[in-house]
This record gives C-alpha cells, structure tokens and sequence, in this order.
C-alpha cells in the first residue's frame, strides 16, 4: 500500500502527459550513461568546432585580407546567387502622401519568377539636398508597411510603437528605403494550400535543396536594390547613394547585418535582436531556421560577421531580458569582433547598446548612440 501512494503522483504524471499526447511517455528514460537525445552529441560538437577562418585562427595579419577570405566563404555558405542583370523596376504604384510624408512603391525584378517590393518614403518638404539613405528591414512580423506606420492587422498598432523605422529614420534625416522580406508581408507565401503555419519554414526547406539558404537570398534582394539605387533611377526624391545605412530587428536586422558585412556600399547598421555566438543563441534553442548556415562553425562564430563590418559604423542592440539574444551574449560577441575594428584603426566605430525588457527594437535608446556613433570621422 506505501509503495503504491509512492508511485501514485507519478503515475498521475503519466497519464497527464498521455492525455496531452506527450511522446515522452511512450519511451522509457534512457539507462545512466546512454545518450539518445540529438542536442546532447550536438552540444558536444560545438566544443570540436573548427572556426578555421575565425580572426584569432585564421593566421591572416592583414584584415583586409582576411575580410575577403570570409566574404568569399560566407557568400558560398550562404548560397547567394550571381546578381541579375536588370535593375528597372516592372511596376510600381504612385507615389502618395500620409502623415506628411510621401510613399512610392515599385516591385523590383530580381530572378526569374522573383521581385522585391520596396518603397521609398520621404518628407516633400525637406529641401536640404541629397539625404543619406536608411534600408529599412522588418523581422517576424506582417510586413514592411509597418515601417511607415500602416496598421494591416490588428497586433501591428502595437509592433509600429517601436518598428516603424522609415517615418523614425526620415525623422533622423534619411530617405527611407522598405525592403520587403521574403516569407514576410507581400510575399508571405500564399500559393501553396499545404504549408507551414511558420512562414519561413517551407521557404528554407525549398532554399537548401536548391543549394540556398532563405538568409542568402534575402541578402540578394538588398544587394538588387543597391545596384537599383545607384543605377540613376528618374523619378525618386534626391538622395545620397553613396552614403547609405541598414537597420531592423530580429531577422530584418539579421539581413541587415550580413548584407553589411558582404558589401561595403551600405556604411553602418544598426544591428538589432539578432546577435549573438551561434552555439549560444539559434543552435540552442528553438529558433526559425532562416538563422541557420550549413556549415558555418567549421569556418566562423558570429563575432566574425560583426568584423567583416569594419571599419564601417555598427551599433548592436538587444534587450536584458530578450529571451533569444540577451544583451550580455550580444555584448560578449562585439567585444569578440573589436580586435579586428582596432586593427583597421577604429575600435570606437563598434558599440553594444541595451533596452530594458525583450525582443524588440529600443529607438530611444538606438537612435542616439547610432547618430553619436556616426560622428567618428576617422579616417
């Protein structure tokens, strides 16, 4: 009878779990030193990562030099596809006015079968010349007219309270240029009757059998609308094409940050909700898979993606509570990339920057330390 009301709360365990359907009741626990769960050997290999091209491994002196190496591997890992000939936009709609700001979109062609909307937002009445332009990506949410304040859906009042970067970065003195994600807004897929409720996950599926990574992909549109924007488009508010930023949160930001990292036209970013060691953030946890690079840690850690940066300005910023990059693992991973910003010259064009809660974007704390940061001239 006692060993019975011993076993009683377990069994209640057991069968909660069988109600909810949990497949860990239908296994017994494994025997003491038998491991059979997939992160136990995975975890065991991060340890054993090779990191041959990581700054302190790599033996290349020069960073430059070194900068090139990674950007020729990572843009193979990556599987970003040769740059399309065209840059004219197929089609557009008219420019209209909302808020005092002027908005024009055009659906930019970009490979066969794929174009990219963006859209230029600007305030008509500035007359100061060329302004420096801020690319302007959205993360997980309903797409990129949250970035100029339109409301599609009911959770976007909420997410514009803090994600509306263009009408923020044109406040700031920038022509804002939106960048719609794949797998996000406009082209959240819509095609397919049999797909994920996760709207990356058929998208990355289909990217790696075709030799791609959504991530790489999503760096090529950005890399279309810079060729698009220094080709002399007619009919767009005057800009500085040679002075052009990036920003965003969580997987806009994540784009952001390589694209970055990749070209050397775009000249800071604000990186944000998106940094940290690949082995402490995304390959511990559940994540969407668009964060993912085959093969990557026998090669780099993040810290090396904030370095391929240099010496251009870029400013990190996560939350103290965000439950997928907390400020101090983002902090720890520029710390990392500072040696290369020092050996270009500039180790005060890198800086880390907190907001007080989660995951999301912190304008009143990014937008001073960007615009301070911005005042380094170093040469």
């Amino acid at each position: 009878m006692t060993s019975l009301l011993k076993r009683w709360p377990l069994e209640l365990v057991r069968r909660f779990r069988w109600f909810r359907h949990d497949p860990n009741v239908a296994w017994p626990t494994a025997p003491a030193g038998v491991f059979l769960n997939p992160s136990e050997a995975d975890f065991a290999s991060y340890d054993e990562a090779r990191l041959v091209l990581t700054w302190t491994r790599a033996a290349i002196s020069d960073p430059s030099a070194w900068q090139n190496s990674v950007r020729a591997k990572l843009r193979e890992l990556l599987g970003i596809p040769p740059a399309s000939e065209s840059t004219n936009s197929l089609s557009g709609v008219d420019a209209t006015t909302a808020c005092g700001l002027r908005r024009q979109t055009i659906y930019l062609p970009r490979a066969a079968h794929r174009h990219v909307p963006v859209t230029i937002v600007w305030d008509p009445t500035r007359a100061d010349g060329k302004l420096p332009i801020m690319l302007c990506l959205q993360g997980h949410t309903s797409g990129a007219h949250i970035s100029w304040g339109e409301t599609r859906l009911p959770i976007d009042e909420k997410r514009i309270e803090y994600g509306d970067y263009a009408r923020q970065a044109v406040r700031h003195g920038h022509i804002a240029v939106c960048i719609e994600q794949i797998a996000f807004g406009e082209c959240r897929e819509r095609a397919l009757t049999h797909r994920w409720d996760h709207p990356c996950i058929d998208a990355c599926n289909r990217a790696l059998l075709l030799g791609r990574t959504v991530l790489g992909d999503r760096v090529a549109d950005v890399f279309a609308v810079l060729d698009w924007l220094r080709s002399g488009q007619p009919d767009l508010p005057p800009m500085d094409v040679e002075n052009i930023r990036a920003m965003g949160n969580s997987a806009g930001a994540e784009t952001a940050l390589f694209a970055t990292a990749l070209d050397p036209r775009i000249k800071g970013v604000i990186a944000s909700g998106c940094v940290g060691a690949w082995r402490k953030t995304s390959g511990t946890r559940k994540t969407c898979p668009d964060t993912v690079i085959p093969g990557v840690l026998a090669w780099i850690e993040y810290n090396d993606v904030l370095a391929l940066c240099a010496p251009r300005h870029l400013l990190v910023v996560s939350g103290l509570a965000d439950h997928i990059y907390p400020f101090y693992l983002a902090a720890k991973c520029t710390e990392d990339a500072r040696p290369v910003y020092a050996a270009m010259g500039v180790p005060d064009r890198l800086r880390a920057v907190s907001g007080p809660s989660g995951h999301r974007f912190y304008p009143e704390v990014a937008w001073p330390a960007f615009l301070s940061l911005l005042k380094d001239k170093t040469s």
